[in-house]
């Protein structure tokens, strides 16, 4: 018994090899300096926008059942009260909540944009998006990306306390699409002895095209 005591502990030990550095700007390694990119310009995302993008790349959970995004998610909401005036426009009269027809991105200053939003059922919805804090909003130059993310405050499983860390970016291609990138990870720990046990993460792609003004 001793020793497939010893056995697991060193599995344990292994998967905690695995155990991944966070990946949001800032973050330290080989992570983006927000330093680097205090004087850089931000790319003008303005334009008019297919209201559902398609998956261009993913793991298997988005493969899955997420080979669609909504444009009005890809853009960081202020609060949760900002978040459920976008969810209450999207929803019909019978409860059903449909996608956007289309979105349009204004930009009105360096670092802030206007995102209107028009559902299916008539209804629109509007805010402004503000990215005016550099240590946490990275713009990587005028053709380059806007990118942000950054740590939780922790959660549990049912087998020990976890961490996230997530980053987001959004830029445009050689077309002019809105491209909408994320990525998570969730650090794993044992309930007993705090004993890394590895990292899930999860990743996606899309694509919102670009539509005649």
């Amino acid at each position: 018994m001793k020793g497939w005591t010893i056995v697991a502990m060193m599995v344990l030990v292994c998967s905690g090899c695995l155990h991944s550095p966070p990946n949001y700007p800032g973050a330290g390694g080989n992570n983006i300096d927000p330093a680097d990119y205090v004087n850089a310009a931000c790319p003008d995302l303005s334009g008019r926008y297919e209201g559902r993008g398609e998956l261009l790349d993913g793991d298997a959970t988005a493969q899955g059942w997420a080979k669609t995004m909504r444009i009005d998610y890809v853009f960081p909401f202020a609060s949760n009260a900002e978040a459920m005036t976008f969810m209450s426009a999207a929803r019909s009269e019978a409860g059903r909540t449909s996608y956007p027809k289309y979105g349009r991105v204004t930009r009105i200053a360096e670092r802030s944009f206007q995102l209107s939003v028009y559902y299916e059922n008539g209804k629109s919805a509007s805010r402004v998006v503000l990215l005016e804090d550099k240590n946490r909003f990275v713009c990587t130059g005028s053709h380059g990306k806007i990118i942000w993310g950054g740590a939780s405050k922790g959660g549990r499983s049912e087998f020990g306390p976890n961490t996230t860390d997530s980053m987001a970016m959004l830029y445009l291609d050689d077309q002019g699409n809105l491209v909408s990138e994320d990525s998570m990870q969730v650090h794993m720990t044992l309930r007993l002895g705090g004993i890394p046990t590895g990292t899930a993460k999860h990743f996606s792609k899309y694509r919102f095209k670009r539509l005649p003004e």
